[in-house]
């Protein structure tokens, strides 16, 4: 089992691992004793049969520093290497929090498959050698010889380089990140927020590159940054106040970048609520501008027919109104007390955890009509504009006369919804 022991005499990782697996069980000081070089023959020798518990162990008790977690070994190969090219992503994923990063030995595809294909090579021909040496020697003499201990363990690990040239030969680049959101962090600085590819195409994700142009077409760049941590978030900065930035984010496995993303939105402006503080608001004068309209709209209406028998005093209104709530108290009201399928007016009166209802502990509900049509939102949309002109709800009924809207089943019903509400 212990692989880097069949390999390197002398080094004696089984102590190691015997310590690891005493330090499972609280025995932090006998693990704390091995040596720096065996902890990290046996980081690589756990990388290698997939053993995640035991990487998780020797990550939580070293530091980067004494596993030599990005130290090459004499194979030219990182952890991070190992668990990639074997498509062990769980493992992947822990050495990529751990802040493992990929061997700088490969520059280019080409380099990496020649390197494999070295390696494959190497270890065919010294299980060549070793068979030759093993068929050459007695049956008494193979039982317990360093040649047949040497044999298996090269025979595995020619299974091992194999596995990771097969995997780097069916593996792609992966797809675009499946979300980007853009949002602005300061006046300065946008911030980045991504998520992974939904297909990595048969390789991990060890990074993202993200790039920001002042043009849709991302040219020129202004820059680019990649970004290596697990966070899926990064924030640009140094930008200019004021200014229009689009940002997309490409993924990148062993095969090299994917295709970028957009992002969500496709662009944002740097900025931040001081520097607005000494701007006119948005929404200065619109109110008096609406009062405007609204009374250019009576004035049109004033010599209008519909008009001419709404002379009531403004005197009427605090009478109607203590009258209609003198009718929560009284047994003939026109609330309702039963809800069947139809349209319906509620008004809720309320202080701190106290809430008015009628003689039967109900809400005072006013039924509008029994029945409602496709229209309802649209109804119910210009409903709340109404809310806003509840001093011209008299007003608002002589322009919906009864004449009026007998040749609309809309206007008739926004009547009713006058009259439930007067």
């Amino acid at each position: 089992r212990n692989l880097s022991g069949k390999f390197r005499v002398g080094t004696n990782p089984p102590s190691l691992e015997d310590s690891v697996v005493s330090g499972r069980g609280g025995d932090k000081e006998r693990l704390r004793k091995t040596t720096i070089f065996q902890s990290n023959e046996a980081l690589f020798e756990a990388v290698e049969h997939q053993e995640l518990d035991l990487v998780q162990l020797l990550l939580s008790q070293y530091s980067l520093e004494e596993l030599d977690l990005n130290t090459p070994n004499s194979e030219g190969l990182l952890p991070l290497d190992i668990a990639i090219m074997t498509n062990n992503v769980p493992m992947a994923k822990l050495l990529l929090r751990a802040g493992a990063k990929e061997s700088p030995h490969f520059v280019s595809l080409e380099g990496r498959a020649m390197h494999l294909a070295t390696l494959v090579q190497e270890a065919d021909q010294r299980v060549s050698e070793l068979q030759a040496q093993v068929r050459n020697e007695g049956p008494s003499e193979r039982e317990g010889c360093d040649q047949e201990r040497q044999l298996k363990a090269w025979e595995w690990r020619l299974r091992l380089f194999r596995r990771m040239q097969t995997g780097f030969e069916h593996a792609n680049p992966p797809d675009a990140p499946s979300v980007v959101h853009l949002s602005v962090s300061s006046s300065t600085s946008l911030l980045v927020d991504f998520h992974e590819p939904l297909c990595v195409n048969s390789a991990v994700v060890t990074k993202y590159k993200v790039s920001w142009s002042s043009a849709p077409s991302f040219s020129p760049l202004l820059g680019e940054m990649i970004v290596d941590d697990t966070l899926l978030q990064c924030n640009i900065t140094g930008l200019s106040t004021g200014s229009y930035y689009y940002v997309q984010v490409s993924a990148y496995n062993m095969k090299g970048w994917g295709p970028p993303k957009v992002s969500t939105p496709s662009c944002a402006v740097p900025s931040s609520w001081r520097d607005v503080d000494s701007q006119v608001p948005r929404q200065r004068g619109q109110k008096e501008a609406l009062d405007q309209l609204l009374g250019q709209i009576k004035e049109a209406h004033r010599n209008c027919v519909c008009h001419e028998q709404c002379k009531a005093p403004t005197q009427g209104r605090k009478h109607s109104v203590s009258k209609s709530l003198r009718h929560l108290f009284q047994p003939n009201s026109k609330f309702v007390k039963s809800l069947k399928r139809g349209l319906y007016l509620t008004s809720i009166f309320y202080r701190d955890d106290n809430v008015l209802v009628t003689p039967e502990d109900q809400i005072p509900i006013v039924e509008v009509e029994d029945s409602y049509s496709s229209t309802l939102m649209q109804d119910f949309l210009w409903f709340t504009k109404v809310s806003f002109l509840w001093d011209e709800i008299s007003w608002l009924q002589q322009c919906l006369s009864p004449s009026q809207s007998s040749c609309s089943c809309t206007l008739q019903t926004r009547l009713k919804m006058l009259q439930a509400v007067s």
